[in-house]
């Protein structure tokens, strides 16, 4: 047998759902892709502060693993089974993106740092290999891609045959020359229910992804959220996969029997609490998780446009509470939009109240917004 394939056999024993081999050329196109998507304002960065070099490195294996030859590429399936009830049902809570449930990508890179064990076992360690699970400096979905893990749906998600987009990918660079795979013949045909679904039209045709529109990106970054975006916002706390939910691939995906051991939250989040969460508990509560990496103001400027959206009127004494004590203006913002969504005469008396002491103009106009809601 092939180490290839018995690379394959082991990572299908440990349970990774996906295992395909590629080569380790660089990705012109995805480079390209990249930087017009950067020219055209669909990823947030200045065209004139391009970051050439990084964006070039990110398309090359070999920027990573010098004397790279091949790619290990795989997939993770993360549409699991919850069984375990919410804490307290008469509280308001939030919705968590199904792939940060828990952190499926620890899962994974623990799974191919023992996929590289077996590898330098079998060579005696003479070539390097190297675990580049998540997506930090590779692009990994051209990879997978290429490798024959799945094919692109026009959300920009890959696809795979038998899970869907329901899918965490990781990659091994290795020095070692192994058996090759196709790609998958694949695509969406006529389908354009993604395009057609997505709450704030952030794929604005068939791969081309607005990432400033996107709830997804939105979600983790520190920004102001457009009004528009805000009434779309639902109950989401983190991330969005409105694009995958409606995708006929996703629909007879089997959910899986299995809790990561790495930072599992759960579906859903108490949001009251979050609202006064400090750096501390914030890292305590979400250790391991995707969401730890992210900034806490986020996270709390989403949890107040999910208790907006929501409109519970238990959430106006601590959403008050925020208005009147943070000191970031930007989730002071989000929070009297909230207020104003809620309702009610005691939100309507704290705004107006906030107004007369409020210095920020940005806040002030905030409030001014909401207190056009009553």
């Amino acid at each position: 047998m092939s180490l290839a394939s018995q690379i394959k056999e082991l990572g299908e024993e440990i349970g990774l759902d996906v295992i395909r081999i590629t080569n380790a050329e660089s990705f012109p196109e995805t480079e390209k892709y990249i930087i017009e998507s950067i020219e055209k304002g669909y990823i947030p960065e200045k065209p004139n502060n391009i970051n050439l070099n990084k964006i070039s490195k990110r398309c090359n294996p070999k920027s990573i693993l010098k004397r790279a030859k091949s790619i290990i590429s795989v997939a993770q399936n993360y549409l699991i089974e919850e069984t375990e009830e919410l804490q307290d049902k008469n509280q308001p809570y939030g919705r968590i993106a199904k792939y940060d449930v828990g952190n499926f990508y620890y899962d994974v890179k623990l799974k191919l740092k023992r996929i590289i064990d077996f590898i330098n076992q079998e060579t005696d360690s003479k070539n390097k290999s190297k675990n580049k699970s998540c997506y930090i400096s590779l692009a990994e979905k051209p990879i997978a891609q290429r490798a024959g893990v799945g094919w692109y749906g026009k959300s920009g998600i890959i696809i795979t045959e038998r899970f869907g987009s329901w899918v965490v990918l990781g990659e091994i660079l290795t020095e070692l020359e192994l058996d090759t795979d196709e790609s998958l013949k694949r695509d969406c045909g006529d389908c354009t229910i993604c395009i057609d679904s997505c709450p704030t039209k952030a794929i604005v045709s068939p791969y081309v992804i607005d990432r400033t529109k996107c709830l997804q990106f939105i979600s983790e970054r520190v920004m102001k959220v457009p009004l528009a975006f805000r009434e779309k916002w639902e109950d989401r706390l983190y991330g969005c996969t409105t694009c995958q939910e409606v995708c006929p691939q996703n629909r007879k995906v089997k959910l899986k029997k299995y809790k990561p051991e790495y930072g599992y939250i759960g579906s859903r989040i108490p949001l009251i609490p979050l609202l006064q969460i400090d750096e501390g508990e914030f890292q305590n509560y979400f250790a391991y998780n995707q969401i730890a990496m992210r900034p806490r103001e986020a996270i709390k400027r989403n949890a107040a446009l999910a208790l907006g959206s929501i409109g519970d009127p238990r959430a106006v004494v601590p959403l008050i509470k925020v208005l009147q004590e943070d000191d970031n203006q930007m989730i002071k913002g989000h929070t009297a939009w909230a207020l104003g969504k809620i309702g009610g005469e005691k939100a309507k008396f704290a705004l107006e109240k906030a107004l007369k002491s409020e210095e920020d103009r940005e806040v002030r106009e905030e409030i001014i917004n909401a207190l056009k809601m009553f």
